[in-house]
Parts: structure tokens; C-alpha cells; sequence
């Protein structure tokens, strides 16, 4: 599947950061979630992903904390709308226009920025994208206050969105373990945007891993709520699954995130030398 004439990224440049689960949460402190996402820029990772989901906003803050002591113009900031989320329990979905840019202003207002550059639609339905919607995004894109719009989602909706021809970024998971069916499918979104991978470290991951991190104490307790996401029958290291999804996957780039320095370290090693490097999730 793998083409990369569409690649603009190299080696730790098709590695994103998300600044996502327990970032939002008490299991981090703030300060080393800004702290791994400054030590993630030095090491070359660029694309920082989020959503106001993560946390009810408290993730945004953090990577806003962040930018404020970034250049400002090198970092790709990516984050999210369409659900709202007080906890691991909680969700609704508001991708009415005006929901939409309500949370548009909030969160530039927690990022501390002006402009997001990239904007995703948080998991919609396909009724979701109507042509009010779709409106709404073409006139913040003209406003300047995104740049370019994407989808978070998979199934149907995916296939929703490449009909409207307004999305140029698709982020969903990308793994061994996917059907015939969603690999074709990845085919197609590779070939109508950039694709993101999501998930990609699914093959390696234990549906109950040992609480020794705080994030993987936020993988058991998603995985308790029967949120923890399908377990690829197919076993691989962290390392394999995260080429794969590179490589035979066909993503332009990988969405990882970790509470770990260490496991950071390591994760972008590997992906600048993967020969010799070792991925660590976690």
C-alpha cells in the first residue's frame, strides 16, 4: 500500500505528539506534560494533536502552556471539534454550526493561538456532515482561524467524507489488525489527503496492562470501560507496529503519546533509526 510520491516527512517528522488521555487528566502534572511536549520538540517532533475532549479543555491548556515557549511558527498545532467530554464516562456530540465555533474560540483561547492549523471533526456520525457544517469550516479556513480540515473518525463517516471533497487530512487508526475492507479504505483516504495513523501501537499493546505508568494506568481504566479498542489478533513489538503503520499501512504520519521521557526518547530514536532502535509504549 505504501506510496510515498504524497510523503512531505521524514524519519521523527511522521511522528505527532498527542497531547491526549492522561495529559488531560490528574495522572500528569501539568508541568511535565509541558515538559514532554518541549523535550518531544527538541527531538524533532513537530505535530502536536489534542481536542477540548481531553480533559473538558485541561489538555489544550497544557500544550498552550507549551507553545507559549515554542517558536511560533514551527510547530504543527492540530486539535478538534464536535465532542464534549467531562470524564471517562461522559461524551455528547455538537457539530452544529454554532457549537462548532464556540469551540473553535475556545480553544485558540486555551492554545494560545490564533490560528490552528490543523482542525479535525471529533468522531461525527455521517448525518453529522451537513452542508451547514461543511459551510462553517470553509468560512473559518477563509477567516484564517483554521487551516487545513480533517476528520477524526473511521467506518462510515470516513467514507462520508471523501464524498464532500473538503477534507484533506484523515487521522484513524492504522494497524495490522484492521479488516480488508478498512485497509481498501485506507487506500483511498491516502490517496485523497494526508492520512494519520491512530492506534498503531494497538498490535503491541495488552488489553490490560500493568499499572507502572501513568499511562498505562490510563489504558486500564479505559480498558475496564470496554474503551481500550480492539485487540489486533496479530502480536507484534512496539517497534513493528509502529513501521507498519509507516510503511505497508500507508500513513504519512503516526499520532503517539506517552507520560514517559524515556519512552519518548526512545520512541523517536527508533523512528529515525529504525533498524537498530526500539519503540516503548506507555
Amino acid at each position: 500500500m505504501a506510496d510515498s510520491n504524497r510523503d512531505n516527512a521524514s524519519g521523527v517528522r511522521r511522528l505527532g505528539f498527542g497531547v491526549s488521555g492522561p495529559h488531560g487528566s490528574p495522572l500528569v502534572r501539568p508541568e511535565a506534560t509541558v515538559a514532554m511536549i518541549m523535550q518531544a520538540f527538541a527531538l524533532g517532533v513537530r505535530v502536536f494533536d489534542t481536542a477540548p475532549a481531553y480533559g473538558n479543555g485541561e489538555a489544550e491548556r497544557r500544550l498552550g502552556e507549551a507553545l507559549a515557549r515554542l517558536p511560533p511558527y514551527e510547530p504543527i498545532v492540530s486539535t478538534k471539534v464536535g465532542l464534549k467530554t467531562s470524564g471517562l464516562m461522559k461524551r455528547a456530540q455538537e457539530f452544529d454550526p454554532e457549537s462548532v465555533r464556540k469551540s473553535i474560540e475556545g480553544s485558540l483561547q486555551r492554545l494560545r493561538r490564533s490560528r490552528v492549523d490543523w482542525l479535525f471533526l471529533h468522531g461525527p456520525p455521517p448525518e453529522a456532515l451537513t452542508d451547514a457544517l461543511l459551510k462553517t469550516l470553509v468560512d473559518l479556513k477563509f477567516k484564517g482561524d483554521i487551516g487545513e480540515i480533517g476528520i477524526c473518525a473511521r467506518d462510515h463517516a470516513l467514507d462520508a467524507a471523501l464524498t464532500t471533497g473538503q477534507f484533506s487530512l484523515f487521522m484513524t487508526p492504522v494497524h495490522i489488525g484492521l479488516e480488508p475492507h478498512e485497509l481498501t479504505r485506507l487506500e483511498r483516504l491516502r490517496a485523497a489527503g494526508e492520512l494519520i495513523g491512530i492506534e498503531t501501537l494497538a498490535p503491541a499493546k495488552r488489553r490490560f496492562p500493568a499499572p507502572v505508568s501513568a499511562g498505562a494506568t490510563w489504558q486500564l481504566a479505559r480498558s475496564l470501560l470496554g474503551r481500550g479498542g480492539p485487540v489486533p489478533p496479530t502480536p507484534m513489538t512496539v517497534e513493528e507496529a509502529l513501521n507498519w503503520a509507516l510503511n505497508e499501512g500507508g500513513a504519512h504520519r503516526a499520532i503517539m503519546t506517552t507520560s514517559r521521557l524515556d519512552h519518548l526518547e526512545t520512541n523517536v530514536y527508533a523512528v529515525s533509526n529504525p533498524v537498530s532502535g526500539r519503540l516503548i509504549s506507555g
